[in-house]
């Protein structure tokens, strides 16, 4: 299924669209319109028009790109790639991202092609990437199903005096051995109090008697998965046991909450509401977020400003949490929006997993 240009110009009134991925701006529309899978290509330029095929622009020092839906021109010199441009842009309005185009990059297309308006559409790329098609969904689901069954390795592969950041290593070559891809993120490995922070980063700590909570995803074909699991070394005590059994309910209720016509934000209140109940600690984030090229995509997801309302084939994440002064749960999943129920791409044990 290819991507619904005509429907990005109805919504954004442009004459020309210029996407663009450089080295240290990943831009997932550029991917997404291109139909290139990320990686390949990180400085290029890709221009939409209403009735041409996307154009690429290239470099001679690029990969060759052969692709039937795309028109592509290798450039050689500036002077070149000044006329192209003069010559595919010769209209009025012309849409860019502006959340990640540099400035620097918008004075030179202001100076270089004077008398056009430029204007930002980035929300409206968001919204044309958050309902994924059949091809996209299966390449999350992949994704997610590589990053469980590396998980699922993880006992096997801990051993008593390894730090966080030793572990977290050796999970993150799990997770490129078995998708033949990137990672989504670092791997989060905390132990002990380290998981009452959401985002901690694995230090030289090395891992001790308690709970250990691992957030992780790889990537598939440019798509990202995204679960979280927590285990424990040593017996747990009856009160991470009592915690981990509730954050897991939480999360069953927002995966049954994920269906098409509901609102984000009152998922989110249904969840954090019922932790508050059980746990005595309402939600200090998201309760997920969407899940796509990037690991954090469209939709924007679950939070109490929200104003996402769920659609079939929306992908995101259900990962509740509750994080106390010595120890923290989250939880983790990844689901596809149906009609009437989600389908779950992963699936968290229902009690804590022992590490020996």
């Amino acid at each position: 299924m290819k991507p619904d240009i005509k429907g990005l110009f109805e919504s954004t009134g442009a004459d020309a669209i210029i996407l663009q991925t450089m080295p240290n701006a990943f831009d997932p529309s550029f991917f997404y319109f291109s139909q290139i899978r990320p990686g390949v290509l990180d400085n290029n330029l890709l221009i939409l028009s209403p009735k041409k095929k996307p154009l690429l622009v290239r470099s001679v020092i690029d990969p060759e790109i052969k692709n039937s839906n795309l028109r592509v021109r290798t450039v050689k010199r500036r002077k070149q790639m000044d006329w192209l441009l003069s010559k595919e842009l010769n209209c009025k309005k012309i849409g860019i991202d502006m959340s990640i185009v540099p400035v620097s990059m918008l004075k030179k297309l202001k100076k270089e092609l004077k008398g056009r308006k430029f204007f930002d559409i980035s929300k409206q790329l968001d919204d044309a990437r958050a309902i994924k098609t059949p091809s996209e969904i299966s390449d999350i689901a992949r994704a997610a199903k590589i990053t469980e069954k590396a998980l699922s390795e993880l006992p096997s592969i801990f051993r008593k005096g390894m730090t966080e950041a030793e572990l977290s290593l050796k999970l993150e070559f799990l997770l490129r051995k078995k998708s033949g891809d990137n990672i989504a993120f670092p791997v989060i490995v905390a132990n002990g109090r380290n998981s009452a922070f959401p985002h901690h980063f694995p230090g030289s700590r090395k891992i001790k008697k308690g709970i250990v909570l691992i957030d992780c995803g790889a990537k598939f074909n440019g798509y990202c998965g995204d679960l979280t699991r927590v285990f424990c070394v040593g017996k747990p005590s009856a009160s991470q046991q009592n915690l981990y059994s509730t954050v897991f309910e939480a999360k069953r209720l927002g995966e049954e909450l994920c269906v098409e016509g509901a609102s984000a934000k009152k998922v989110f209140n249904q969840v954090s509401s019922f932790l508050k109940r059980h746990a005595g600690s309402e939600l200090i984030h998201g309760m997920g977020h969407g899940l796509g090229l990037k690991v954090h995509d469209s939709p924007s997801g679950f939070t109490q400003e929200s104003d996402v309302i769920l659609k079939k084939n929306m992908v995101l994440t259900v990962e509740p949490g509750v994080y106390k002064s010595g120890f923290g749960i989250r939880i983790e999943d990844d689901v596809v929006v149906g009609k009437n129920k989600c389908r779950k791409l992963g699936n968290a044990p229902e009690s804590l997993i022992s590490l020996k």
